[in-house]
């Protein structure tokens, strides 16, 4: 037995050699099936955003949705596929500031005492963004999330309000 660890620890050796390509080829095997295991996962979840995103039905953010104080839509709300999901997406402008916005809606979801809220400041090299997640504290959780930010040197805010649609079942396609 003995002899048998010292040939495999000899690298030289041609059971070692043998032993180890045997090894790294099922490792290569391994990785290229778990790959191509991912590939199919990302196809279908794809397969899936798209039949969701072409599917009828009203394109309408929750009803409990705060309104926006002077915001001009830019149209209608759309369905869009946003990092691996579907969302209803309104895009428009406002001439309050991102912190006016942002206080506004969370006085709303304050005053509804139901809903949880998430706000995130952010101001870079001037230019102010307020990012506020709304999410509803019952089965099904609903969420929707306002982002309004305004450049250093205008007057007008570009706000997006964006609700997720639940989650596609990739296997059942």
């Amino acid at each position: 037995m003995q002899k048998e660890a010292k040939k495999l620890q000899n690298p030289a050796s041609p059971d070692a050699k043998k032993k180890l390509a045997e090894l790294l080829s099922q490792a290569k095997e391994e990785e290229a099936r778990q790959e191509e295991q991912e590939k199919r996962d990302k196809e279908k979840l794809q397969a899936a955003l798209k039949k969701q995103l072409e599917a009828p039905g009203a394109v309408v953010l929750p009803d409990w949705t705060p309104a926006t104080p002077e915001f001009k839509a830019a149209g209608a709300p759309a369905k869009k596929i946003v990092d691996d999901e579907v969302k209803i997406v309104q895009t428009g402008t406002s001439s309050l500031t991102p912190e006016k916005i942002a206080d506004s809606w969370q006085a709303t979801a304050g005053a509804a005492n139901n809903l949880n809220q998430s706000l995130n400041k952010i101001n870079v090299n001037g230019k102010i963004t307020r990012i506020l997640f709304l999410s509803t504290r019952t089965d099904p959780r609903l969420e929707v999330e306002l982002e309004a930010s305004r450049e250093p040197d205008s007057n007008i805010t570009q706000v997006e309000i964006s609700s997720p649609l639940p989650k596609p079942d990739i296997e059942s396609e």
